[in-house]
């Protein structure tokens, strides 16, 4: 009788998730540094912080399907390797970069190279990984991803607080090289495929059309995507602006804003493992409504610091916001994976990806043009209580926005079928 081999006895996957760990930590040191960099040294105002989620957002909206494509056509673990050390040059310029104006253009042409490891990296895990263990792997990747939001916020913020923010960015570019050398001892045997990408051209829209027909024809998807891209917006309005408020608040303690997103990190790690127990969602207006007005209450809360002014406080209402960020991810996941036709999930998914990466744009300049006109802690009281109100209309609406229509899920599932 044949032993079944576990995953963590497969050398390549060990090497491809060992790499995989060390860039997102060295991500989050770097996420970390250039906030304390651009808010406490070069003192950005909160416009030019607003263009840093920018300079991640446009890469991902210009280039990601074509990315797609392209790491479909190439060697996988070669695009991963090369994008790294691409990527580990542009930090290292980033360290030596005398002012923010230098430093956004660098931002962008960094992430515009991690545009096209994303999908090469989902290719590359198929290609090392056996199949009754790909399940395995994305449950440990994923909870490597909510594990890295909690430690490295707090170490990336201790460290740039205790050297400096250039000191914590120079630590990515070393985590991207070594990243590199690590996927270079990946063997890999690439699986042929016969399939002709972009081909047929009347095809590709007319599956991109199914895919807005499924959105439009699901009650359900339809309500959950117009909820999100309200609460989404009024979301990203304060995300990187959380910097500029920590800056007012805590003049001399630039490490606590890494603190503040390791427990929002650590709230949503906390919510995943929880909801793993349960088989189903059925009531998407408790999970999004509690969501926005947990984040909402965080957010209101931050706008009251500087009367209380301890950070014990601050950690404790990023909890919370964690918690919310935590319900809204999980909930959206399992959207995705049940409501649309299983041979749609993936248009179903892209479509929704767009629309919130658009959001990505607009909500940080809404957010950079209110702080500039009414302050920081004006601003965060005012998109906290929209964040709340939100939420509140989520759950007592609930039967009213997420209304199952499941004659129309039927004749949606023929229609793709």
């Amino acid at each position: 009788m044949n032993k079944e081999i576990s995953i963590w006895q497969n050398r390549n996957f060990i090497k491809f998730f060992s790499a995989n760990t060390l860039a997102n930590l060295g991500n989050w040191f770097d996420v970390i540094g250039v906030l304390i960099l651009f808010r406490y040294t070069w003192k950005a105002d909160p416009m030019l912080i607003a263009l840093i989620p920018i300079m991640y957002a446009i890469p991902s909206i210009l280039l990601g399907q074509f990315a797609g494509v392209f790491a479909d056509r190439i060697d996988k673990r070669k695009i991963l390797i090369y994008s790294n050390w691409f990527r580990a040059v542009l930090t290292l310029l980033l360290v030596f970069t005398p002012s923010p104006w230098l430093a956004l253009p660098i931002l962008f042409l960094r992430n515009t190279a991690g545009v096209i490891s994303l999908p090469a990296q989902q290719g590359l895990m198929r290609n090392i990984v056996d199949e009754k263990d790909i399940m395995k792997a994305i449950t440990i990747n994923g909870s490597l991803f909510q594990l890295v939001k909690v430690i490295g916020p707090l170490m990336g913020g201790s460290v740039a607080g205790i050297f400096s923010p250039n000191f914590s960015i120079a630590l990515n570019a070393i985590a991207f090289t070594i990243s590199g050398i690590i996927l270079t001892r990946v063997n890999v045997q690439e699986i042929e495929t016969s399939v002709e990408i972009g081909a047929n051209q009347s095809g590709f829209l007319r599956s991109w059309k199914e895919g807005w027909h499924i959105v439009f024809k699901s009650k359900i998807l339809l309500a959950s995507i117009i909820f999100g891209v309200f609460s989404t917006l009024t979301i990203q309005m304060i995300d990187a602006q959380i910097v500029t408020l920590f800056s007012e608040v805590f003049p001399n303690k630039p490490g606590f804003i890494g603190w503040a997103i390791s427990g929002i990190g650590m709230g949503s790690l906390l919510v995943v493992i929880l909801l793993s127990r349960i088989e189903k969602i059925s009531k998407f207006g408790w999970f999004f409504g509690t969501g926005s007005l947990l984040i909402g209450v965080m957010t209101v809360g931050f706008g009251f610091l500087l009367n209380y002014n301890f950070i014990a406080l601050a950690i404790f209402l990023s909890i919370i916001g964690g918690i919310g960020n935590g319900l809204t991810f999980v909930s959206i996941n399992y959207l995705i994976q049940t409501e649309p036709p299983k041979e749609a999930i993936g248009r179903v998914t892209s479509i929704i990806d767009s629309l919130m990466s658009i959001l990505f744009i607009a909500g940080p300049l809404l957010g950079g043009l209110l702080i500039t006109h009414l302050g920081v802690l004006t601003a965060f009281k005012i998109i906290g209580l929209g964040l709340s109100v939100i939420g509140i209309i989520g759950i007592v609406l609930q039967r009213l926005i997420w209304k199952q229509n499941n004659h129309a899920k039927e004749l949606i599932k023929v229609k793709v079928g």
